[in-house]
Formats: structure tokens, sequence, C-alpha cells
């Protein structure tokens, strides 16, 4: 008889946990970067993400183009594993600076949902080699769609810039 009434309950708390590893549909999609409302992202013209969710499964797709030179960077991400390796050919971020990726070439990315699940955050630790050696970073990035799911928000705190850095996306159609 117990078990009659614990088998419903448990039933639904795996369900409630199954979904709390489900990112948020709102994510999936292709996104242009807006230049009027994000933090100047130069050396490049123009940024898109397309993201594809498939239940815990999240791949994240960056295209950095200026001119003729398009870079892409590709986060194919498992939100059940504890750490995630990606392998970077290219560091996009403020490349003008001199600061390349470094290492063995490859980035750890932890990656959790927050806030109840509609906030994608991202603990990246990679290596930076400049002209002044090798120096370990630590990026904290977050991406909430907005309430509409028209907008993305992209924010991401690094160890190695003393202030945030924001990017507005809109969506494609």
């Amino acid at each position: 008889m117990m078990k009659a009434k614990i088998a419903p309950i448990f039933c639904f708390l795996s369900l409630f946990a199954l979904s709390l590893a489900e990112a948020n549909p709102q994510l999936a999609g292709k996104w242009k970067i807006d230049r009027d409302l994000s933090t100047a992202f130069d050396p490049w013209r123009s940024i898109e993400l397309e993201i594809e969710v498939d239940g815990s499964r999240v791949t994240i797709e960056e295209l950095h183009t200026t001119g003729r030179r398009r870079s892409a960077q590709v986060y194919e991400l498992d939100l059940g594993k504890a750490s995630n390796v990606v392998p970077v050919s290219l560091w996009t971020g403020n490349r003008h600076i001199g600061a390349y990726i470094g290492g063995a070439g490859t980035m750890r990315v932890d990656a959790d949902l927050v806030d109840e699940g509609r906030t994608l955050a991202l603990e990246c630790h990679y290596v930076l080699d400049t002209s002044q050696g090798s120096t370990p970073v630590r990026s904290h990035k977050e991406f909430r769609p907005s309430a509409d799911g028209d907008q993305l928000i992209v924010m991401e705190l690094r160890s190695s810039r003393p202030r945030p850095v924001l990017y507005v996306f809109n969506r494609e159609n």
C-alpha cells in the first residue's frame, strides 16, 4: 500500500529533476548582434550565434566576421556533465590586443542552468598567450533570453578584465 503511494511521487520528482537539466528552449535559434546596445567588440564587425537545444545538450556556434575574415567557435555542451572540454582554434575576444589561445588549445566549460532554468551559465577556464607569457583566464558567461524571446542578452565577466562585457542579440526570423 505504501509503495503505491510513493511511486507517483517518485515519478513526479524524477520528471521534475530531468526537466531542470533541460535548457530553456527560447535559447534555440539564430541571433545577430545589436551593435548599438552591445559593448564594443572590436575588431569584429558582426557576431552571429546559432544555438541548438536538445534536452540537456546545447550547441552554441559563434560566427565572428570582419570584411572577408570569418572565425567560428563551437561549444558542444552536455549539461549533465560536470565539465566539458571544448577545442579552441582562435580566441575571438579582443584579438587586437595580441592575446591568443594557449595551453592545449582547449577550454574547460562548466555549464549550468540558473534562475529556475531561464539562464544558461558557463564557467570557462582557458589559457591565453601574450607577449608577457601565458595567463590562465576564468570567464563567466550568462545567456538569458528576454521574456518575449526576441532578444538574447549575453553577459561576460572575465578575470582578466575590470568591466563586464554585454552583448545584445536580436532573433533572426
